[in-house]
This record gives C-alpha cells, structure tokens and sequence, in this order.
C-alpha cells in the first residue's frame, strides 16, 4: 500500500507595505447619486415651470379671447352674450391677465341697464305694461344705472296711471260740469300730476274705466241729499205747525184777524166820509186845499196810523213773552216762534198806511 501524497500548502503572503484609504468608492457613491438628484429636482423644477408658463399663456390667451368676442357682442348690444363672456373669463384659472375684464365687464352692464332703461320706454308706448314695470323696476335695482331719478318717476307715475285708487281721487275731485265733459269728450280739465304723454293716456283708461262709478255715486249722494232735504222740510212744517198751534200764537191770529176787520171797516167808513166831504166841498164852494185840508180833518178824524202802529208793536212784545212764560222752550223753539211771530206781524204793518 502506497503512503499518501503530502500537499505543499503555500506559504502565507507578506503584509502588504501600501496603505489605501478606507470606505472611499461609498463617498463617491453618495456625491454622485447627490448631484444626480440635484439634477432630477432641478430639471422637474423646469418642466413644471415651463408647463405652468404654457397654461398661463394659454389661460391669458382664453381671456382675451373671451375679452375680444365680448366687445363685438357689445357693439351689436348684445350685452346678455357678452357679459357671459366676461363672467367666464373671470373664471379662467391660472390667468394673469383678469384684471383687463372688470372694466369691460362695467361697460356691459351699464350698456344693459340703458338698454333696459330705453326698452322700457318703448314697452310704455307700446301699451306693453307688465313688461315696462318690469324692466323699470330692474333698472331702479340696477347699481349700473345712470339715471335712477327718472326711472323711479317713470315708475311711480305708471303705477299711479294704473292705481284705480288714483283715478278715484282724481275724479272725485272734478266739478259735476267737469266730470260730464270727461265722461262725454275724454277731456280731463285738472292737471293729472302726470310727466309724460305716454303715461298720461294710460291714465285716462283706468280714468274712463272708474268714471261710471263715480257717476252712480255722485247720483246715489243726490238722491240721499233729496231725501234728507225732504225730510228736515217735513220735520220743519211739522214744527211750524205745532208752534202756530200754541196759544200765543193762535192769540196773535185772532188779535191780527180783529184789526183787519178794523182796519176794513175804517177803510170803508173813511171812503164814504170822503165821499161826504167831496160832496160838502162841491155845495159850500170851498176850493182851497189848505181849507179843504183843515176841513177834512176835523170831519174825518179818527186814529192815526201810528197809533195803531205802536199796538201792534206792543201786541208783538205781548205774544212773545206769553210763549216764553207759558212753554218755557227749547232756544230752537224760541228763535222759530218770535221769527213766525215776526213774518206775521211784518206782513200786517205792511198793509197799514205809511202816516
């Protein structure tokens, strides 16, 4: 049996002499891979600025776009359209450039609310009322509009043009002559308050639709007027009636009533005296008057007028105390009694002779 082969085993290498830094491939590693993200951050800094320039120059172009066709829908007055327009461009994001749209949107609405101002007009005179009260309500409400005085008495004025309330006051006011020439002619003879003639016929419709009204109360007031008027006359009759029937009065009459008999028989006494004393001048030839005068004094006598006159007076006196002092009246029951008394006694010294 052979013995085994003995392997020679090399002998340990020398320590080396040179000495290399440790860790130093790691440190280059790190500062490559460092400045290699640099990079990275550096370059997606750039495409998201460059990216973010294309948006904004194509957001700035979208407004003045949006910018431009508002202008032409305004010089057509399309001003709905084009404030749209100016309302998106507004919204447009990332846009730098919205400044450029406030001013031209103030534009539209002004232009707007003119327009609304002008097509109201034309709604008046075209009788479109609903629409004219619409759209100067809006206008009023408007902060764009330019005349708000106007437009607020336009509305006022249509409104009172079409209040029958108004009209009913208007009308009221009218004589029966004028209120006869309206009705038959339309001619309206008082100022309406009115500002235009557009409103002003409007005015004279709801006028002409309250005027029969006003007639048939005008009427209904007449007749109750009548009415009254005959009532407080019978209530007058009847209250002369009742103080002619009291006892002084009914004294009166019958005081009144002798002295016309009186007086009758006086007047037909003195007409056959006269005849006597005619008679007499004619035999004894007296042609004098002063002498016929003396002569038919001393004939006729008798008692002057003005004797008679202060009989009556005293009659008058007489009458009214003894009411007084018998009924004790109510004022309104004095005053009418001394004014019957009055009339009565005035109409008998009228008859008397003036001497």
């Amino acid at each position: 049996m052979n013995a085994p082969a003995i392997q020679a085993v090399p002998p340990p290498h020398p320590p080396s002499t040179s000495r290399r830094p440790a860790r130093a491939p790691w440190k280059i590693v790190v500062v490559t891979l460092a400045l290699a993200a640099s990079l990275i951050v550096a370059e997606s800094a750039w495409l998201r600025q460059r990216r973010r320039a294309r948006n904004v120059a194509r957001a700035n172009e979208q407004v003045q776009e949006k910018i431009a066709a508002a202008r032409v829908n305004l010089a057509a007055q399309h001003w709905d359209i084009a404030i749209g327009q100016l309302e998106d461009a507004l919204d447009v994001r990332e846009a730098t450039n919205r400044d450029a749209v406030p001013p031209v949107l103030e534009e539209a609405r002004r232009g707007q609310a003119e327009a609304m101002f002008e097509a109201a007009g034309l709604a008046i005179a075209h009788r479109q009322i609903d629409d004219a009260l619409r759209l100067l309500r809006a206008y009023v409400a408007s902060p764009q509009a330019e005349h708000h005085d106007r437009a607020r008495l336009l509305r006022d004025d249509l409104e009172r043009a079409l209040s029958d309330d108004a009209a009913a006051s208007v009308l009221a006011r009218l004589s029966d002559e004028a209120l006869t020439v309206f009705v038959e002619k339309g001619q309206l003879t008082v100022d309406d308050g009115l500002h235009t003639a557009a409103i002003r016929a409007i005015f004279h419709e709801t006028l002409r639709r309250n005027a029969a009204k006003e007639v048939r109360q005008r009427e209904a007031r007449r007749e109750v007027a009548r009415l009254t008027e005959q009532r407080r006359a019978a209530e007058h009759e009847r209250h002369i009636a009742r103080l002619r029937a009291a006892p002084s009065f009914q004294s009166l009459t019958a005081y009144l009533t002798r002295t016309r008999e009186h007086l009758r028989e006086r007047q037909q006494l003195a007409q056959r005296k006269e005849a006597e004393v005619a008679e007499l001048f004619q035999q004894l030839g007296v042609n004098d008057a002063a002498e016929q005068e003396k002569l038919r004094a001393d004939f006729l006598g008798g008692d002057a007028p003005a004797n008679l006159r202060e009989q009556i007076e005293r009659e008058r006196a007489e009458i009214k105390r003894a009411f007084r002092n018998a009924t004790e009246p109510q004022p309104a029951d004095r005053e009418l009694f001394n004014q019957l008394v009055d009339q009565e006694v005035d109409a008998f010294l009228k008859l008397l002779p003036s001497s």
